[in-house]
Formats: C-alpha cells, sequence, structure tokens
C-alpha cells in the first residue's frame, strides 16, 4: 500500500471527499482568493444554492421547492426547533441512542418554553426497541426527533411508522437524515417527515460547511425560521432593513453567507451518487457490510448492529474481546495500517461506502487478526 493512501471504513465519520467535490470547491476557494466579488459577483450569490437545491431534490424524489442549504444539519435543526417552538404543556420524544445534535437543539427550546423531553432508553448493544419510543408519544407531543439511522450501531427506523404516529395526534416528525442521506434510497415526501436535514461530509462524500434540508410543503408556509439573515427576504439584494418578506418555499431557512464552495462541491458529489443510482448505491453498501458481518464472524466478534432487512443499515458495530479498547484498536488501525474505523461507544463501528470494495473490507480483517493476536 503507498504510504498516501488510506482505506477508509468509516464514512459514518468523514467521508473521503469525493474528488468532483473536492475540486469544484477548490476552484470557488481560489477564484475568490483571486479576484474577491471579481469572479463571484452578486448574481453568482444569489442563485449559488440553487445546484444542490437541484441535486439534493433529485435524492429525495421531491421538488426543489422543498429543499434548502444550510452549513450544517445542526444549524437546520437549530432554526427548526425554534420556528417549531413547542409550548410549554407539550413534549418532545426522542432516544438516548441519539446523536447529542438530535437532541440538543430541541432542549434548548424546552428549556425555554418548559416543554418536556422524553428519550426512549436502548439496551447494552444500544438498541431502541421502535415501541418504547411509539410508546412516548401521547396527545401532550408537540415533535418526535429521530435519527433515521443511529450513529452508535446503525440501527434504522421506519420514518412512516413514526411518521404516522407523530401525525396521529398533531405533532410534527422532524428527522436527522445525516446517517442515512446517501447511502439509502429516500422518498422525502412518502417518508411522511416534516423536515430532514443531512450533514454533507458524511455518505453524501461532500466537504465541511454544507447541508441539506427538506421542508414539506404542508407545514413550511406556517413556520417562520429561527434563524434569520440578509438571505432569509424573498428578493436577497434588496437591501432594507424596515421589511421582511420569506420566500414561500424552503429556502425561506437559507439566511446567510456559508462555505459556497462547499455547497457547490456537495451538488457535484450528490449528483454523482444519484447517476449511479441509489439503489444500486444501497446494493453496494449492504453488501460490504455483509463481508464485515462475516469478517467479524470469523474472529469471534460480536455484532451489535440490527441485522433484519427492515432495521440494518451499513453501519456495523462491533464489540471486541472484553479488555480489549475499541479506541486502541482503532490507533492502532489508522497508525499501522492506514485504515480508518471509528470508535464510538466502546464498539468499534465499521461503515463502508461507494469507494470501498471487498478487497478494503478483507484487508481490515486481516488487520484485526493479527491485533487480536488471531493470525
Amino acid at each position: 500500500m503507498a504510504l498516501d493512501t488510506w482505506t477508509n471504513l468509516s464514512y459514518a465519520n468523514v467521508a473521503t471527499t469525493s474528488p468532483a467535490a473536492h475540486r469544484i470547491a477548490s476552484e470557488w476557494s481560489d477564484a475568490l482568493a483571486r479576484g474577491g466579488a471579481a469572479e463571484f459577483d452578486g448574481e453568482a450569490e444569489k442563485n449559488v444554492m440553487i445546484p444542490l437545491r437541484r441535486a439534493a431534490a433529485r435524492m429525495l424524489s421531491c421538488g426543489i421547492e422543498d429543499v434548502c442549504v444550510g452549513s450544517s444539519a445542526t444549524e437546520l435543526l437549530c432554526s427548526l426547533a425554534w420556528a417549531i417552538s413547542p409550548p410549554s404543556d407539550s413534549n418532545i420524544v426522542s432516544t438516548r441512542a441519539s446523536f447529542p445534535s438530535t437532541v440538543y437543539p430541541w432542549r434548548r427550546v424546552a428549556e425555554e418554553s418548559g416543554a418536556e423531553i422524553r428519550l426512549a432508553g436502548h439496551d447494552e448493544d444500544f438498541y431502541t426497541d421502535p415501541g418504547e419510543i411509539l410508546a412516548l408519544i401521547d396527545q401532550d407531543t408537540s415533535v418526535v426527533s429521530l435519527s433515521h439511522v443511529e450513529y452508535s450501531n446503525g440501527q434504522r427506523y421506519d420514518l412512516s411508522r413514526f411518521a404516522e404516529a407523530a401525525h396521529s395526534v398533531g405533532a410534527m416528525l422532524i428527522v436527522d437524515a445525516t446517517q442515512s442521506m446517501g447511502m439509502l434510497p429516500i422518498d422525502a415526501r412518502a417518508t411522511g417527515a416534516d423536515a430532514l436535514v443531512s450533514s454533507g461530509y458524511k455518505w453524501l462524500r461532500g466537504t465541511f460547511g454544507a447541508a441539506v434540508g427538506y421542508i414539506s410543503p404542508s407545514v413550511r408556509g406556517d413556520l417562520v425560521p429561527g434563524l434569520l439573515g440578509f438571505r432569509s427576504h424573498s428578493d436577497l439584494w434588496d437591501l432594507r432593513a424596515d421589511r421582511l418578506e420569506l420566500p414561500d418555499d424552503a429556502s425561506r431557512f437559507e439566511y446567510t453567507t456559508i462555505h459556497f464552495g462547499a455547497a457547490l462541491g456537495l451538488a457535484a458529489a450528490v449528483e454523482e451518487l444519484v447517476e449511479r443510482g441509489m439503489d444500486e448505491v444501497w446494493r453496494h453498501d449492504l453488501s460490504l457490510a455483509d463481508i464485515v458481518v462475516e469478517g467479524a464472524s470469523s474472529l469471534g466478534l460480536g455484532v451489535v448492529s440490527p441485522l433484519s432487512d427492515a432495521e440494518r443499515s451499513a453501519i456495523v458495530s462491533l464489540r471486541l474481546p472484553e479488555g480489549t479498547s475499541s479506541e486502541e484498536i482503532a490507533r492502532r488501525l489508522r497508525d499501522e495500517y492506514r485504515i480508518l474505523v471509528t470508535s464510538r461507544a466502546g464498539l468499534l463501528r465499521v461503515s463502508p461506502h461507494i469507494d470501498n470494495d471487498a478487497e478494503d473490507v478483507e484487508m481490515l480483517f486481516e488487520a484485526l487478526a493479527e491485533l487480536l493476536g488471531q493470525t
């Protein structure tokens, strides 16, 4: 293996950026460094979000009017949380297994209003029984906030089931799809989600600084974003502070400058996945996940990720032998073998994607066998 080569089996952490995304983001940065507004004028800035909105709409099988762009999933979730502002006599339902950013924005608004946060628990494998989440939803629920795929063990939720439960009591379903968008097919409208967000630097293969959001047409007209800025006005360059007219579409959640090069690059990365076909991407990623499971079995390692068709994903988390540190093993794989996986919650998390093949996974388990003294 070349000394400058990494085998990245950790797309649930940080992707190896799409070469097209990197090139486009770099060209934008170079142009800005070279000429400032001479090469990125007002008209270019006005329309710069369109390529990513269009690409994401293709991926999510929705209209461009349903899509907005932000700098991160967390930023979009924060704006949504303040836009919805659950009242004091309501509750917000999520899970203890969620990535913190799926819950923290709601905790902040709940601190302000007095709303209750309800979190479903998990077992020793970080598995959350969907029935326990549903049991927390009642007539006072205002929001159900879920990660489509849980970051710790790759558990995937049936979003339509939770949308139905939320809507039956007048609540909204807000989804963090950062660990699913780009890995598996998502028809945003068919999920029933009221909003769905995803950062771009994981399965979408973009870089840091750009994210996408889907806002359902059934709710967005009632939502005033919690974060506002000069881009919030429907006529971007009508720079008067005495009025604010929000766009009718999801772009009302776009409010300020971001790293526009990252957004343009992410558009190219999303287009690559769409052109390949999300069904094909999903099949490819699951086939590699199958090899991870087989490799774990051959070494006697525990697989804590759900393996049923309805709940699995391309994230496979492994329980190492007792007394073996997942952090230490992940570090040694990186330093000694240039193989990237991640330690999460005491587990070794493997998450291959379209840039990987079976040989990459086999190299991982050859290295693990050596590190665990099984050669």
